[in-house]
């Protein structure tokens, strides 16, 4: 890298350095709004019928909203703490591993659906992404090892079509 490029980094972050200074709450207001968002975007996908606004309320005062059922406030208050974990997950220098991925499922199904919290499915499935890897008839037996190793061999989304690698168990 040429002189000019590091000294002109080096400057910029000298002033993001200031600026952070001034806003000591910054990260975490900025944080607490981005999980506000993907809580109610995560939720509404799934068809929770909760607005963004109402999501904000349920998480921030606690309070139910008249009409809507119950089962999407506890969806809420799920995911939205799940997302805390998720956090804690990121800033710890460990990979995340199947038992990593269990907890979260328990997590985000905590009082939304107890009866399936951090449990596997009974029976077969098939589980296809839009990454590097496919499963396609995992018997539950063989679920936990496959995150397992999924978790250990750090794969990514290379190939982003599902087109680069294919397991079967």
């Amino acid at each position: 890298m040429d002189n000019q490029l590091i000294q002109s980094i080096a400057e910029k972050k000298a002033e993001l350095d200031r600026l952070r200074a001034r806003a000591p709450g910054g990260l975490s207001n900025f944080e607490h709004t981005q999980d506000l968002e993907l809580t109610y975007t995560s939720n509404a996908i799934e068809g929770n019928t909760l607005s963004a606004v109402e999501t904000t309320l349920v998480v921030e005062k606690g309070i139910t909203i008249g009409g809507k059922p119950l089962k999407d406030h506890l969806e809420v208050v799920d995911h939205f703490e799940a997302l805390h974990y998720v956090r804690e997950l990121a800033r710890q220098p460990n990979p995340i591993t199947e038992s990593d991925v269990r907890n979260l499922h328990r997590l985000v199904m905590l009082r939304s659906g107890p009866e399936i919290a951090g449990r596997y499915a009974n029976g077969s499935l098939r589980v296809t992404t839009r990454s590097s890897i496919q499963f396609h008839g995992v018997v539950k037996s063989g679920l936990a090892a496959a995150m397992g190793d999924i978790g250990k061999g750090l794969m990514t989304t290379l190939g982003a079509c599902g087109d680069v690698d294919t397991f079967s168990s």
